[in-house]
């Protein structure tokens, strides 16, 4: 079976509440596609304080609860992004925090991106220009 060679070169912006992906195929314009997480933050509710007492006097605390559903979200986050990341050579992970670090493990994990160029750095807040400009200048593209 003769195996396809893609020269699709992507770039993602991303943080817990967003990513920006621009994807930049051989011989077309550049791609852009924006995902929202759905993060809402810590939800504070009034006389939140105490904890619950449940059955036989257990103490049943709400931060575990917030804490793994927080967990589950970011992971069909990153879950998302990479399912949007096809038949790519090389990307560039550009973010602050965490969450740049898991889709790095992700990509590196999933065996359709088995043996692309990843390459991760700390940015700040980029809009799409912005992150074609990144991308241009990493990449020597032109533009």
């Amino acid at each position: 079976m003769k195996e396809h060679i893609s020269s699709n070169r992507y770039g993602v912006w991303v943080d817990k509440k967003k990513a920006l992906i621009v994807c930049y195929p051989p011989q077309s314009e550049p791609e852009f596609k924006e995902i929202h997480s759905g993060y809402e933050g810590k939800v504070r509710f009034k006389g939140e304080t105490t904890d619950k007492v449940g059955l036989f006097g257990t103490t049943l605390n709400r931060e575990s609860h917030d804490q793994s559903r927080e967990n589950h979200q970011r992971e069909k986050f990153i879950q998302s992004i990479v399912s949007e990341i096809k038949a790519a050579n090389a990307v560039l992970i550009l973010g602050s925090g965490d969450t740049r670090f898991e889709l790095q493990n992700a990509l590196q994990k999933s065996k359709v991106h088995h043996g692309i160029w990843i390459e991760n750095r700390a940015a700040g807040r980029l809009d799409k220009r912005a992150l074609e400009l990144e991308m241009q200048k990493h990449f020597n593209l032109t533009g």
